[in-house]
């Protein structure tokens, strides 16, 4: 072989490898990419969730209903998605309070809804009352009150079995001891008026009356028109 031949064989063998070179590097790069590709669509399979978003128009103050609402797919962090109302969370919000006015289509957050102040549409009413005229101070949020007021020298019950919302923590004496604490009722708008304006002029006494009877008499002592006297409305009810 002459020096000439030699010089073009290394040549031709130098194109040969440059050309094997670049076609794995093609290959290689390809492969590559169809990989992260599977991977980003996988990925973003995983980041789809269902969420709920307003089906109306939701005005603030408003029971949210199961109606309300429809189900949307969204791509979203975990962080985002923590503060939005998921699929499996929409039978917590039914019977919330709308807390904020929501137009249609509107993803809502768990933020968005409320609890109702007291159960069928009643308001909650804290009064502030000494242990020793209030059973004691042996009231729970399970028990049922009547209150009492009394003013002038007259005793009238004001409700009958309000639910108990609440009592006040025990932290600073308990409720077995003497002193003020806070038990708060469901009740009417009307009835929160007649507490509110007994508890201006006399004193009001609160009665654990879970389990008990209703009361044959409610005004004390009796009069021959009690009419002034006792409640408006017909009288006192359960919860107002």
């Amino acid at each position: 072989m002459t020096a000439e031949q030699s010089r073009s064989s290394r040549r031709a063998r130098k194109v040969f490898r440059g050309r094997a070179s670049s076609g794995h590097l093609v290959a290689v790069t390809a492969g590559l990419l169809a990989i992260l590709v599977n991977f980003a669509l996988l990925r973003s399979r995983d980041d789809v969730f269902l969420v709920a978003a307003a089906d109306r128009d939701l005005g603030r103050g408003t029971t949210a209903t199961a109606d309300a609402f429809r189900l949307v797919e969204v791509q979203v962090g975990s962080d985002v998605l923590a503060t939005l109302v998921a699929v499996d969370e929409l039978e917590e919000v039914e019977g919330r309070i709308v807390a904020r006015s929501i137009s249609e289509g509107e993803l809502v957050a768990i933020s968005d809804f409320a609890q109702a102040a007291a159960p069928m549409g009643h308001r909650a009413m804290s009064i502030p009352v000494d242990r020793v005229h209030a059973a004691g101070g042996a009231i729970s949020d399970a028990d049922v009150v009547d209150v009492i007021a009394v003013v002038d020298g007259v005793a009238a019950y004001v409700v009958l079995a309000a639910p108990v919302l609440d009592v006040a923590p025990s932290s600073a004496s308990g409720l077995g001891s003497s002193g003020q604490f806070f038990v708060t009722l469901a009740v009417e708008s009307a009835t929160a008026l007649r507490i509110a304006h007994a508890m201006d002029g006399g004193t009001i006494e609160i009665i654990r009356s879970t389990g008990a009877s209703e009361p044959t008499q409610l005004v004390y002592p009796e009069f021959e028109d009690t009419s002034a006297e006792a409640p408006a409305e017909g009288g006192p009810g359960a919860g107002g």
